[in-house]
């Protein structure tokens, strides 16, 4: 059991890996639209996946004895309007302005953040440890956008803070809902109640520019809600659920890593000089907040 729980850990994040080059692909060429359009986009994404999320939520409700009152869909939909309509129009809208594989970096460092905010609302404690690996993140995305690295947007890398901090607390919320109801079902209706919303917006903001999508465009977005969105979950939280809660944490260092070979191997993105040091910077921050602490020396902030 354990075996297959990390095969699917590791599937999951293979397939979330794939998400910025997809988003991207639908920017570049003459007959992509999509994603040019990002909260079309992260309609189209979440509100699908949490279509094809829901039958499974319901049943895995179902299994528990749960029924979901006012009050708990009141819970559900807030944290969907917190971390899918507001983090994922925020996410997507900075990949129309930074490299595949730097927005993937800057992405994977969320981890570090939710350690941060999590003594806020959880029984955690902040330590210095956590404190300093928040500076380092902090710094790695400062040594990116000041030397003005190719393709690196100093707007984008301001909305992709903005999305990590949301997201962050979308993942303190996520875990104070999850032992009532469990993942999967939180995840189901936060994709529906945060996806819908982006609907307006869309609307609002970019019109209807379905007219001009392409063949390529419907069969990225298909990627996106299906496999690197919906399945991805499914497969993530399976895993989470079926392997030791270290390795699961663990994990999510090869995002990244993974992002910048599909970039590299799809788009041609290469990473300058500037994005080396940052992300070195990011990785050391992520490192320091998610090992294990030797012998519980770990020391708390007063």
């Amino acid at each position: 059991m354990k075996l297959r729980g990390l095969l699917a850990l590791f599937a999951g994040i293979v397939l979330f890996s794939t998400i910025e080059v997809a988003s991207k692909l639908m920017q570049v060429g003459g007959g992509n639209t999509a994603g040019k359009y990002p909260f079309w986009l992260a309609f189209f994404r979440f509100f699908g996946a949490g279509l094809i999320l829901l039958l499974p939520a319901l049943h895995r409700l179902r299994r528990r004895q749960i029924r979901l009152s006012g009050r708990d869909l009141g819970k559900l939909a807030g944290l969907g309007l917190l971390g899918v309509t507001l983090m994922s129009g925020l996410y997507h809208l900075s990949l129309v302005l930074l490299p595949a594989n730097v927005a993937a970096l800057l992405f994977s460092c969320n981890p570090v953040f939710v350690v941060l905010f999590a003594p806020l609302f959880l029984s955690e404690t902040l330590t210095v440890r956590k404190l300093a690996a928040t500076v380092l993140c902090l710094a790695g995305i400062w040594v990116m956008g000041r030397d003005h690295a190719d393709g690196v947007a100093p707007v984008g890398l301001l909305l992709m803070l903005a999305a990590i901090v949301v997201f962050a607390f979308y993942t303190v919320f996520f875990k104070q809902l999850t032992p009532r109801f469990g993942a999967l079902p939180v995840t189901a209706f936060a994709c529906l109640s945060g996806g819908l919303p982006l609907l307006a917006v869309a609307c609002l903001a970019e019109g209807v520019p379905l007219a001009s999508y392409g063949l390529s465009d419907w069969l990225g977005i298909a990627w996106l809600t299906v496999f690197a969105t919906a399945l991805a979950y499914f497969l993530y939280i399976y895993g989470i659920n079926h392997v030791e809660a270290g390795r699961g944490s663990m994990a999510f260092f090869m995002k990244p890593f993974l992002a910048a070979l599909f970039a590299w191997l799809l788009l041609g993105e290469t990473l300058p000089l500037p994005v080396l040091g940052g992300a070195a910077l990011i990785l050391t921050g992520m490192l320091a907040a998610l090992l294990p602490v030797r012998n519980g020396k770990s020391v708390p902030m007063d």
